[in-house]
């Protein structure tokens, strides 16, 4: 079953918050932003307790500011009451997790860097499937070799949580697009790593194309 998550933020925060919802947008997570997704004639406390009930994933942006405000407290009181949902603290100025949530790990971030690498190991525990397909995702769509080979990071640390069926989409989405089989790192050490595993369940057209590019790359390395 698809993930669907509650983003919990101070007001001030609802920048972060929104790409946070983008993050999880482009792997294929909806979430419920209150800023965004509350109508103004709504009843928001009762929406907020409905989103609340919905969700199995919590995800909160921790801050001073955000201990501060009784309703995020609220929230992230009633995410640590219910037994279904994993709860992913993002800190974004140090600050750990207190009260109900205090016995769970937060991850300080940057705010001026990816937020995706913050949540993916949240992600993963939760529901590896759906996330480590939306990466897969995110790579068969990289525009350019830098985001190639920085979006097939992602995945490497994951490697050993795909079935053989998304190890061979991987390889066919690399084919398929030229920004992934011609990025340097991409031709030269994550793909041949693939190939040599799993290159086998490939058409053998696409795995002798794959193995010809990477072969090209290695060889010019060399040079």
């Amino acid at each position: 079953m698809d993930s669907y998550a509650f983003i919990s933020y101070q007001t001030s925060d609802k920048a972060l918050a929104g790409r946070v919802k983008n993050e999880l947008t482009s792997i294929g997570i909806n979430s419920f932003l209150a800023h965004e997704d509350i109508e103004v004639s709504a009843e928001w406390r009762i929406k907020l307790l409905e989103e609340l009930k919905k969700a199995d994933l919590f995800i909160c942006l921790l801050s001073n500011n955000y201990f501060s405000s009784l309703w995020c407290v609220q929230e992230s009181g009633i995410a640590a009451f219910r037994e279904s949902i994993t709860i992913i603290p993002l800190s974004i100025d140090g600050c750990v997790p207190k009260g109900f949530i205090s016995h769970i790990q937060s991850k300080k971030i940057d705010k001026d860097k990816d937020l995706l690498d913050h949540l993916l190991p949240g992600l993963i525990m939760h529901n590896p499937k759906q996330t480590t397909n939306g990466i897969i995702k995110i790579i068969g769509k990289s525009r350019n070799y830098k985001y190639a080979e920085a979006n097939f990071q992602l995945i490497l640390p994951y490697l050993n949580k795909l079935t053989d069926e998304q190890i061979t989409t991987l390889l066919e989405v690399s084919a398929q697009n030229d920004q992934v089989h011609h990025a340097g790192l991409c031709a030269t050490e994550y793909i041949p790593r693939l190939l040599k595993t799993h290159g086998q369940l490939l058409s053998t057209e696409k795995r002798e194309f794959l193995n010809s590019i990477c072969q090209g790359r290695l060889a010019l390395k060399r040079n």
